[in-house]
């Protein structure tokens, strides 16, 4: 099929859908009878129909579930206990069952919220909303096992967090931090110490799609990638895929964080405010028109920059002629999400993200060298600027009881500059002042603009299908370069000027075709097949792939599962960067018609075991290889050029496989969590190196031990201690003494001392060292006290690296008097101390 007639067919498809069920809709009200059912386990299992129910009609209970502030519920589990049948709500909250005629028992489900059951009778199509009771307000804990378990669910790979599971009591600095809790995740190396990097199944860092509310987000980091962008105070939901990657996602080759805020209170007006060690937030959510329209608005700001600022000018105003130096740092964001119910088939919403970091340096120097007025002076600046801009229109309505679409229109834009400029005067008795001037700087920009139609169709029980089209407008502007050189002598003195400005721009269209359907084989079996097609054209060439995804799961018993996925990934843009921590100096730039996509095979498969009501075991491994993979051939510079970046790399292969283990434990005051990682990870250049080596996060072994503990109703700790192989780093393994030459002293000619002589390092293979274990233990207790208004007032101590073990970051190489090579190992960051008082209203 064509591009044409396969667009028009994804198109066409809802209405054809929408036309063959409009006549069995109808609208009734749930009855308002509830049964709440009791401390039990449930473990979810699917059935054949049987003869009897072939023979009966069937009809479609659809609908949200949400909690009681309207608040649309993620992967909450729905269940029919009388047929056996069950199915999860999606991205939206939105469900679809279908179910025989008759009389049904609905069990619906959700961490951390109380387990309810309703009768229902089913004699047409069915809207029932669902709203479940947080479990915080009850004295009754519920443990369930729901279909988004990894014992039940299809793909391998995959967590769920809820922002439950991300406010922990430990924070670094800050608030609780969504990547850095990814990074207590098996399978995920964190890269360099303190930074939010995540490194995934041996991929690099910007192997990995980041989605704030199904919108790309290319920078993920504050302060040089100590907080990352995701305020916690809005997240509701956050599905991370290591490897079992379904068709609807795309476009990177290791990971998948799609980040969902949450919609807002729709009937009663409360939030929060936060101040922290460096920085202070506000929330605030509630309804603009009550049952209907709810706003969600959070606020980030580091607060440092407005100590700073003032101490600078106090301590520079007691200088006279001295240097006087000034700096300031902040970085700040804000998300805002405003949601509109038209009525129970059509709902909007509008999600806006706005961060920004900024770095302002200044050094003023002055000399005055007579009474005659000749003197010298110097102004030195420095800025780096570098954010995000994010806004997402969705519209959401249901076509008919089992076709829900979401339509989207979005614009994404990234953003980073670098500027330097040097004055220099020189000041004259005779009024002729020179003055040199030189300004340097360079900005790098990305612009994405687009819409996406996104359908989940669920015909029955026993068939989940997703399909949809999306097309993005990019626009890369890797380097807009600007330098100027000026002399200016006195004043009659004709002046010197030099000006250079440089421009690339890249423009390229995408066009993403999918289509994936959750199977229910049997009682044992289930399967999610799909497929993702790319079309990616820029400067008149087009590439296109074809991306198969397959997931299996067989269930020989109610407690167990084994599990297998094979996955093939694309992407067409990169991030160009000449360090591992998160620069302005660091700039995205697509796939160029020299270059081939970058692509990634992953298998994996694992077993699941829930041998009681407490514990959960998964062991999964994994093999991905991938090809087209870029790395710098020769530049070494912190600024790589853009206007022929693709000259500069070399492309080569990556293979990752290991095995990971995780077991939980947990009971009504206590949740542990243990993961255990052993991996290996390589590179293969050809034109850098001639045969496979190590990455240089290639951890062998990583183990993460975790714990939280409600002590009291007003006391509880979190801790977790860290351990992994170090990372590695490339020595020399032998010198060469560079022979003596002649040099020019004193209008004579000598040679120079052999102690003076260059010494040229020669390296048998990158990453050939691998620093001492990295292992450290984080600490952090909440303290809660609730005033006579029922405000919550919080206050949360935590340290970082608690017993202050110091950590390799990087070695140092030098030739003692032996001529001997020495490794010298630098360790810095100590225990660090962290603090926070919040209080909710």
């Amino acid at each position: 099929m064509n591009k044409p007639l396969l667009l028009a067919a994804i198109w066409l498809s809802p209405l054809m859908l929408y036309a063959h069920e409009t006549a069995g809709w109808e609208h009734t009200n749930p009855t308002n009878k509830t049964m709440v059912m009791t401390n039990k386990e449930m473990v979810v299992t699917t059935s054949k129909p049987t003869d009897e129910d072939k023979g009966r009609r069937r009809f479609t209970l659809s609908g949200y579930v949400k909690d009681r502030n309207g608040e649309p519920l993620i992967n909450a589990t729905v269940y029919d206990l009388t047929t056996r049948q069950g199915t999860m709500t999606n991205a939206y909250g939105h469900f679809s069952l279908t179910l025989t005629e008759g009389n049904h028992e609905i069990r619906c489900s959700y961490v951390g919220y109380k387990t309810l059951t309703d009768a229902v009778t089913l004699t047409a199509n069915r809207n029932y909303d669902i709203t479940l009771q947080n479990d915080a307000e009850l004295t009754e804990v519920v443990v369930t096992t729901d279909l988004n378990s990894p014992l039940l669910k299809t793909q391998t790979g995959k967590l769920s967090l809820s922002q439950k599971d991300i406010m922990t009591e430990y924070a670094l600095m800050s608030s609780p931090d969504v990547i850095k809790t990814l990074q207590r995740t098996s399978g995920v190396a964190e890269g360099m110490e303190l930074t939010s990097g995540l490194y995934v199944h041996g991929g690099n860092n910007d192997e990995n799609l980041f989605l704030l509310d199904g919108t790309p987000l290319y920078h993920t980091n504050h302060t040089l990638g100590l907080f990352s962008s995701f305020n916690v105070d809005v997240v509701k939901n956050v599905d991370f895929y290591k490897s079992g990657f379904p068709a609807h996602y795309g476009g990177r080759l290791s990971s998948v964080t799609d980040v969902r805020t949450a919609d807002g209170d729709l009937y009663h007006t409360h939030g929060s405010y936060r101040i922290g060690l460096l920085d202070g937030s506000v929330h605030l959510e509630g309804p603009l028109r009550k049952g209907k329209t709810s706003y969600n608005i959070g606020i980030r700001r580091s607060w440092l920059d407005l100590l700073t600022r003032p101490a600078f000018a106090i301590i520079n105003s007691r200088r006279d002629n001295e240097d006087k130096v000034s700096m300031a740092y902040f970085f700040h964001d804000m998300n805002l999400k405003l949601t509109n119910i038209f009525n129970e088939r059509s709902r909007m919403s509008l999600s806006v993200y706005s961060g920004e970091d900024r770095l302002d340096a200044k050094d003023e120097w002055g000399d005055h060298r007579d009474d005659n007025g000749y003197g010298e002076y110097d102004i030195y600046k420095n800025s780096f600027h570098w954010g995000n801009f994010n806004a997402a229109l969705d519209w959401n309505y249901q076509f008919s009881p089992k076709l829900f679409a979401n339509f989207t229109a979005f614009y994404t834009h990234n953003r980073s500059s670098v500027s330097s400029s040097d004055e220099w005067t020189v000041r004259r008795s005779d009024g002729k002042d020179q003055l040199t001037t030189t300004s340097h700087g360079y900005r790098s920009a990305i612009d994405d603009i687009g819409y996406r139609a996104a359908f989940d169709y669920r015909p029955t029980p026993r068939h989940h299908i997703l399909f949809g089209q999306e097309y993005t407008y990019h626009r890369f502007q890797p380097q807009t370069f600007n330098r100027f050189d000026g002399y200016q002598g006195g004043r009659e003195e004709k002046g010197d000027t030099i000006a250079i400005h440089s421009h690339n721009k890249n423009i390229a269209h995408q066009v993403t075709l999918y289509a994936e359907d959750e199977m229910t084989l049997n009682e044992r079996w289930s399967v999610n097949g799909g497929l993702n097609v790319d079309l990616f054209s820029i400067s008149g060439k087009t590439f296109s792939t074809l991306s198969p995804r397959l997931s299996m799961k067989f269930q020989p018993s109610d407690r167990l599962s084994f599990k297998a996925s094979y996955t093939l990934m694309s992407q067409f843009v990169h991030k160009i960067a000449n360090s591992f921590l998160d620069l302005p100096t660091d700039y995205w730039v697509p796939t160029t018609a020299r270059l081939h996509p970058m692509r990634a095979w992953q298998l994996a498969a694992g077993a699941y075991l829930k041998p009681n009501a407490h514990w959960l075991l998964t062991l999964e491994g994994y093999y991905k290889h991938s090809s087209h993979i870029l790395q710098y051939a020769s530049w070494a510079g912190l600024e790589p050029p853009a206007a022929n970046w693709d000259y500069m790399v070399m492309e080569g292969e990556g293979r990752s496989y290991g095995v990971e283990l995780d077991a939980d434990y947990t009971i009504a005051n206590l949740a542990l969590h243990g993961s255990y990682t052993l991996s290996w990870a390589e590179k293969k250049f050809d034109d850098f190196h001639n045969d496979w080596y190590y990455d240089k996060f290639d951890n062998r072994h990583r183990l993460t031990l975790s714990g939280r503990w409600n002590i009291t109703k007003k006391i509880s700790a979190f801790a977790a201690w860290t351990f992994h192989t170090g990372n590695r780093m490339t020595v020399p393994t032998q010198y060469i003494g560079l022979p003596t030459v002649p040099a020019q002293i004193g209008g004579g000619i000598t040679f120079t001392s052999p102690d003076d002589n260059l010494l040229n390092f020669a390296y048998e293979q990158p990453n050939n060292v691998v620093l001492p274990a990295y292992h450290r233990l984080d600490l952090g207790i909440d303290f809660r006290h609730t005033t006579k208004k029922g405000h919550e007032r919080i206050w949360n101590i935590s340290l970082y690296n608690a017993y202050c073990h110091l950590n390799s970051l990087w070695v140092r190489v030098k030739v003692n008097s032996e001529n001997k090579i020495m490794i010298k190992n630098n360790a810095f960051i100590p225990v660090i101390p962290s603090f926070s008082y919040t209080v909710k209203f």
